[in-house]
């Protein structure tokens, strides 16, 4: 029998063209009969063309075909695909890319080492890498949280941009065993600017998220305000206002008089969005108020009246 569905699956890859280097845009025009074919059907004949196909275009409308059905049947191909063609990475650089970003939607732990091995190998390139970290986010299982912490707090790991993908896909998985070595890494980089600046941005973006103890978070983002970067100071000054804790408000207030003007308005933001419209109404009675955050205020009470009035108007 088994003999028997092999011939069959064989027959038609001749039928479909598939495997014998055929121009691919024909071939791909001819693959797309397989949606006119039963859910099951389409699935065995993509799991199996997959494995058989060569031409790098023709093998990446394969996968992402595979990608449409999210068939468990097809992690085995997609795995194999994903650690497979070593010697010709470059070649299937964006098939493999492909793959590492599906098997993410599968949601399947089944997937945790392949895509923990692409992560972790520096001989592989950083696009296939990051694709591999985002998947393991979104499988979301703790299993990958030891391995993506090492990431993000190795030394020896040159790209910035890997340890982002890292940070993000902890912050997706939302483990508390993240936490401390998070802020390890804040305290390690808080003199770091430029290329680090964006890592920081999402620790802390992470951090604010992270379901663990209020004052430890708290207490976490009250040391990124003094941050070198205002970036990073606005990223902290929006989480802390995220924390609902009115009791933040004295962590926030000294930055309404940063000396960079996005950062103070981001200030005037994080106390409205913590304290509400009649908190800034009393600011602007501050005679020591900066003059950009009394216009912040201004304009962010204007924007609210002109919403009020254009609610009642719909009423009427």
């Amino acid at each position: 029998m088994q003999e028997e569905y092999r011939k069959k699956l064989q027959e038609q890859a001749l039928d479909f063209l598939v495997g014998q280097g055929n121009d691919p845009d024909v071939v791909i025009n001819r693959l797309k009969g397989i949606r006119n074919l039963s859910k099951q059907e389409a699935i065995n004949l993509l799991n199996h063309f997959a494995d058989l196909e060569k031409d790098t275009k023709i093998l990446h409308y394969i996968v992402q075909e595979i990608g449409r059905y999210r068939d468990k049947s097809s992690l085995g191909v997609l795995i194999d695909l994903l650690t497979g063609y070593k010697e010709k990475k470059n070649e299937y650089l964006k098939v493999r890319c492909t793959v590492a970003g599906l098997l993410g939607n599968f949601r399947d732990e089944s997937a945790i080492l392949p895509l923990m091995y692409i992560m972790n190998d520096r001989e592989e390139d950083y696009r296939l890498r990051l694709a591999a970290a985002e998947s393991l986010g979104k499988i979301g299982s703790n299993k990958a949280v030891s391995p993506l912490i090492k990431i993000v707090s190795d030394d020896e790991e040159k790209s910035v941009y890997l340890k982002e993908s890292a940070t993000k896909a902890l912050g997706m998985i939302g483990d508390e065993d993240a936490v401390e070595p998070l802020i390890n890494m804040l305290d390690m980089q808080k003199d770091l600017v430029d290329k680090f600046t964006y890592l920081k941005e999402k620790i802390v973006e992470v951090l604010g998220k992270l379901n663990f103890k209020k004052d430890k978070r708290i207490e976490a983002l009250r040391k990124v305000l003094c941050d070198r970067s205002p970036h990073v100071r606005a990223s902290a000054l929006e989480a802390l206002s995220e924390t609902g804790e009115e009791r933040v408000i004295e962590y926030i207030e000294p930055l309404l008089r940063d000396d960079n003007e996005s950062v103070a308005k981001t200030a005037v933001f994080a106390v409205y969005n913590l304290m509400g419209r009649e908190y800034l109404e009393e600011m602007l009675a501050r005679e020591d108020l900066p003059p950009v955050c009394r216009e912040e205020i201004e304009e962010i009470l204007e924007e609210e009246d002109d919403e009020e009035e254009f609610e009642d108007d719909k009423e009427e």
